[in-house]
């Protein structure tokens, strides 16, 4: 148990067993030398292996198991719980040189069944981001507490994140539009029905018109014409008789 728990009732004191995996750190440009780890939480502390630069990454694969005792506070708010993390550099097995520092509330992870992001390093120039998972689960003590907000301030958002909250959100407006076009279609039918409607009135109309627009055809001046008719043919009969080749003179 940490000194700062010793005055805390064990009644405000929750047990939980810590699962940590340092992945790897990744955007190191190819240096020389060796980069490890040192961690240390509470009363537990240790040192990762020694791995080289290979294609801007350094592989560790560290695994660390832990059992802390985290106090709640009068509001039942879990207190922090801090695990620091300092990459370093090792060049010719004398010179070490710092590359980068992480500190990570384990409290704001104690409702998550597991966590695995990649994390910002303060105080890097390198520019370089750590990958690490946690698993939090209670073993002792109340679990009637709160945990602090997630501090997002160093966290890397990852691809499939991005593309998890995008598909989401296209699925929500996919969605709202589907519901926008049903509730539409209603009025769209009463809309093309009262449409119709208005057609067949203005072709019943325009017929109506059109009936009433055709006149009975008088014959009277057809019949005016027939004695013309007559005389037009008379004349074309006298014209054939006098060209007529048998009433030519010899």
């Amino acid at each position: 148990m940490a000194i700062q728990n010793l005055f805390v009732p064990r009644a405000r004191i929750a047990s939980f067993d810590v699962v940590l995996r340092l992945e790897d750190l990744n955007n190191v440009p190819p240096l020389n030398g060796l980069f490890y780890a040192k961690w240390k939480c509470q009363t537990h502390n240790g040192t990762s292996s020694r791995v080289p630069v290979v294609n801007c990454e350094v592989l560790w694969s560290h695994s660390v198991r832990v059992s802390v005792d985290i106090p709640i506070g009068k509001d039942g708010m879990l207190a922090p719980c801090e695990l620091r993390i300092a990459i370093r550099q090792e060049v010719y097995s004398h010179m070490r040189m710092k590359v980068g520092a992480l500190a990570v509330n384990l409290s704001e992870y104690a409702r998550l069944s597991g966590s695995s992001r990649r994390y910002f390093l303060q105080e890097c120039k390198l520019n370089c981001t750590l990958k690490l998972s946690i698993s939090i689960t209670q073993t002792d003590g109340p679990d009637n507490f709160a945990v602090p907000p997630l501090d997002r301030s160093m966290v890397l958002t990852d691809l499939n994140d991005i593309i998890t909250s995008e598909g989401n959100t296209r699925a929500r407006d996919t969605a709202s539009v589907g519901n926008s076009m049903s509730s539409q279609q209603p009025s769209r039918r009463t809309a093309n029905a009262s449409s119709s409607s208005h057609s067949t009135t203005r072709s019943a109309t325009t017929e109506t018109s059109q009936s009433r627009g055709l006149l009975p055809i008088d014959n009277t001046n057809v019949r005016d014409l027939a004695p013309f008719q007559r005389s037009s043919r008379k004349n074309q009969q006298i014209v054939d008789d006098v060209f007529a080749p048998s009433s030519l003179p010899l």
